[in-house]
């Protein structure tokens, strides 16, 4: 059985985690194709699939985990299965940034379960945001009583997700492949 996101080892030496490329050859990519398919694919499984022994396709994971290549492994949840019946991605304008400010925008986001992801970016807006709630009413209870009780945030600006047409397993592995 693989190890959970927690028991990974620590990368603070690994070449991914100094921002170098990972090294990858094609054993390795097709490892991780398998992998990001069926995060539960036993070692054995893994092997026969990218035509190597269960051994040496062992250690190129374990080696993988160690670099960082893969830093966990998750469950997709089917949405309506654990309640969630509303999607949203919000837009966030800060009004003012500061270190303190930046850090304690941090800290509040990372505190709300439901948001499922947050990114800093560049352009109009400073954060987009990816918000997955029971329902409408609970929806707005986080943008009035958490989004918009963080300190700073100027405007909050919502699209509601109405049908989901592709929902990848993870990140392609394009930039990943030899020779490229």
């Amino acid at each position: 059985m693989r190890k959970k996101p927690a028991d990974l080892r620590k990368r603070s030496q690994s070449p991914v985690a100094r921002g170098a490329p990972a090294e990858l050859d094609s054993f390795d990519l097709r490892i991780l194709e398998v992998l990001r398919e069926d995060a539960r694919a036993s070692n054995v499984e893994i092997a026969e699939r990218v035509g190597l022994s269960e051994a040496p396709c062992s250690r190129r994971i374990r080696r993988m985990e160690a670099d960082g290549v893969i830093e966990g492994y998750t469950a997709r949840l089917s949405p309506e299965a654990i309640g969630v019946g509303f999607v949203a991605y919000v837009t966030l304008v800060l009004d003012y940034i500061t270190a303190a400010t930046a850090q304690e925008f941090v800290d509040r986001i990372a505190e709300i379960p439901e948001v499922v992801s947050c990114y800093i970016v560049s352009g109009s807006y400073d954060a987009i945001l990816h918000v997955a709630a029971r329902d409408s009413a609970a929806y707005s209870d986080i943008v009035f009583f958490k989004l918009r009780s963080i300190p700073g945030v100027k405007d909050v600006r919502s699209s509601f997700v109405m049908r989901t047409i592709k929902q990848s397993p993870g990140l392609p592995l394009l930039a990943a492949r030899p020779g490229r």
